[in-house]
């Protein structure tokens, strides 16, 4: 079975906070009417079941939190609605601030109530906070005593509005260490910060890292890169450096990287197509072949050690 540990679903104007949206836009665009951002923005999950069809059996759908820096923000009720329309095809991570005073009480009822299995994408550089901060580790130790992973983009991010201190990486380390049965998944192989993020992957037992995203970050695919920009084909730096270095790496631990799309930002056939065959690319840029079996277990194997509950219903 293939899952797609990593996608996204909103809908505009409604999970948008406009006027952060616009401040992330170019200057040409800050005039376009809703119905251009309408085109251009709204995802609903009948597109991703078209886009995906043949290539994923399940999707876990992420939330996101980032009013007044990346301007998105999925209700748990939506996120929740969708997996009670389509049972057998979506799972679902919640959306929780853990700095609020109703962190925990709204963590549980996700859980317990809506049926949530995870807790992401938390966004530390999205939502202001230190991944780290003492006041959030109630937050962890309920995760933790819920067997709920922790799915964060704990690197640096692009929005104009957020503070990249908050983007560290390294700040997973101190969870990791104090939360030790709490899975913790790192987003985008901690993009940019690559060696961070393997290094803490093969560290600990309980840090496992996506590889969502990394496809268009390497010019492999068009799908949400505009049109006036030049296609840049370079495979190297964000997609084969990482993986290639994260094998380096694996102290005999190669069974930590998840796949996922990060649709809409990487169509999900092209990511999977990709990957299936990266020892092209590597013969191509005069690299060193991999075992093929690391490939498909990136794909059809590795999100089973993070969500084993999925795997019991295969």
């Amino acid at each position: 079975m293939i899952v797609d540990t990593h996608m996204h679903v909103w809908r505009y104007p409604e999970h948008f906070d406009k006027a952060a949206m616009l401040a992330n836009e170019p200057e040409r665009r800050r005039g376009w009417s809703d119905e251009k951002f309408k085109a251009m923005w709204d995802s609903p999950i009948e597109r991703y079941f078209e886009e995906s069809a043949g290539v994923v059996d399940k999707a876990i759908m992420l939330t996101l939190r980032s009013n007044g820096t990346f301007g998105v923000t999925n209700p748990n009720e939506y996120m929740a609605g969708l997996k009670r329309q389509y049972p057998e095809r979506l799972e679902w991570a919640c959306n929780v601030d853990p700095l609020q005073p109703d962190a925990i009480d709204e963590l549980e009822r996700c859980v317990k109530e809506l049926g949530a299995i995870a807790v992401g994408e938390l966004g530390p550089a999205y939502q202001g906070f230190y991944f780290n901060d003492p006041k959030i580790y109630p937050f962890f130790e309920k995760a933790q005593e819920l067997e709920v992973p922790i799915v964060v983009h704990a690197g640096p991010a692009q929005s104009k509005n957020l503070r990249m201190k908050y983007g560290d990486v390294l700040r997973v380390d101190d969870v990791a260490i104090d939360f030790p049965r709490l899975k913790i998944v790192i987003c985008h192989m901690g993009y940019y910060k690559y060696d961070d993020a393997i290094h803490l992957c093969q560290k600990h037992d309980n840090v496992f890292m996506d590889c969502s995203w990394l496809t268009q970050l390497a010019g492999l695919d068009r799908m949400v890169t505009p049109k006036y920009l030049p296609v840049v084909k370079n495979p190297y730096f964000h997609l084969l450096y990482p993986l290639m270095r994260y094998w380096a790496e694996a102290w005999g631990a190669t069974d930590k990287l998840l796949w996922g799309s990060d649709w809409t930002g990487t169509h999900p056939k092209t990511a999977v197509e990709t990957l299936l065959n990266l020892n092209v690319l590597l013969k191509e840029q005069g690299f060193n072949e991999v075992p093929q079996k690391l490939l498909n277990d990136i794909v059809h194997e590795n999100w089973k050690k993070v969500y084993p509950q999925l795997a019991k219903k295969e």
